[in-house]
C-alpha cells in the first residue's frame, strides 16, 4: 500500500512537471486593437469585440466580417457568445440586455432589467440553455435566473448571497455544465448547482480571471495559467507566453489571451 501511494505521488508529480516543462506555446494569430472594452469567442471560434462605438465580429483568421453600431445600446460591459446564433450583450450603464444574431443584427428587442424587478445589475451571463440567463443584483446581493427573452420569467433566485459567500461583489459569473461559477478576485471560486445550492469553494486568492471548460477550471495568475480538474481537483500549471495578460478563453488546445494591445491566439504543443 505504501509503495502504491509513493507511485501515485510520483505519477502526479510527473504529470505536473511535464505540463509545465515539456509543453511550449506557439503563436497562431493576433488581432491588434488597443481599445477593446468587452470580448468573447463563440463556439465557431469567431471573435466578437466591443470597441468605442462599434461591435465587431472576426472570423477564425481574425478578419472583420461584420460590424454593428451600438449607439442605441451604449457601453457594453459583458459579451457572452457561448451560443453562436444568439450572443448576449450586457450594459451596466444602461441596465439592459440585448441579443444579436450571427450577423450582429439586434433581435428580439431589448430587455430593460428594471422591468424584471432588478434594482442594479452588475453581472450577467448566459445559461447553458440559449433561452435562459443569469443576473446578479448588487442592491440586495441576489442572483436571478430568467427563462425566456421577450417575456422573461424568474425561475431561480439565490438571496442574500453575501451571507453565503462572505464576500462583497463577484468579479464575474458564468454557467458551465449546469453549474454556476461565481469568481471573486482575491478570494476564489464558488460553485452553485442548477437550483442555487452551494456545492463548494476553491480558494484562489491570487487569481485574476477564470474560464471553465467541460472538465476543468482554468485560472489566470500574473505570470502563469493553472488548470484544476473539476472532479478530482488535480492542479497543473504552466508559465504564460506573454506578460500583461488581462483575460483569456480556452478552446481545446487553443488559448486566447487579451492584453492592452489586443487578442492573441496560442496553441500548446508538446516538445519532442
Amino acid at each position: 500500500m505504501k509503495l502504491l501511494s509513493i507511485y501515485l505521488v510520483l505519477v502526479l508529480y510527473s504529470s505536473f512537471y511535464s505540463f509545465g516543462q515539456d509543453y511550449s506555446w506557439k503563436l497562431l494569430n493576433s488581432y491588434a486593437h488597443p481599445n477593446i472594452e468587452a470580448w468573447d469567442i463563440n463556439p465557431l471560434e469567431e471573435l466578437i469585440v466591443s470597441s468605442k462605438g462599434s461591435l465587431l465580429k472576426l472570423d477564425t483568421n481574425f478578419q472583420v466580417v461584420f460590424t454593428q453600431s451600438k449607439k442605441e445600446f451604449g457601453d457594453i460591459s459583458k459579451i457572452d457568445a457561448r451560443h453562436s446564433l444568439k450572443t448576449l450583450l450586457f450594459s451596466e450603464n444602461q441596465q439592459m440586455l440585448v441579443f444579436v444574431d450571427n450577423t450582429l443584427t439586434f433581435q428580439e428587442g431589448k430587455v430593460d432589467l428594471s422591468s424584471l424587478s432588478v434594482d442594479y445589475a452588475t453581472q450577467a451571463c448566459y445559461s447553458d440553455h440559449p433561452n435562459r440567463f443569469w443576473i446578479y443584483d448588487e442592491q440586495d446581493a441576489r442572483l436571478f435566473r430568467f427563462e425566456g427573452i421577450k417575456s422573461s420569467v424568474k425561475n431561480t433566485e439565490i438571496s442574500n448571497l453575501s451571507a453565503i459567500t462572505l464576500e462583497s461583489f463577484p468579479t464575474s459569473i458564468v454557467e458551465s455544465q449546469n453549474q454556476l461559477l461565481l469568481f471573486y478576485k482575491g478570494s476564489g471560486v464558488f460553485i452553485f448547482d442548477y437550483y442555487g445550492s452551494l456545492l463548494r469553494k476553491y480558494d484562489f486568492p491570487k487569481v485574476l480571471q477564470i474560464y471553465p471548460t467541460e472538465n476543468h477550471i482554468y485560472l489566470l495568475r500574473k505570470n502563469e495559467l493553472m488548470r484544476v480538474h473539476r472532479r478530482t481537483g488535480a492542479e497543473l500549471t504552466i508559465s504564460l507566453p506573454i506578460k500583461g495578460v488581462e483575460d483569456f478563453r480556452v478552446f481545446g488546445d487553443a488559448v486566447y489571451f487579451k492584453d492592452k494591445t489586443g487578442v492573441k491566439k496560442y496553441s500548446l504543443f508538446q516538445e519532442k
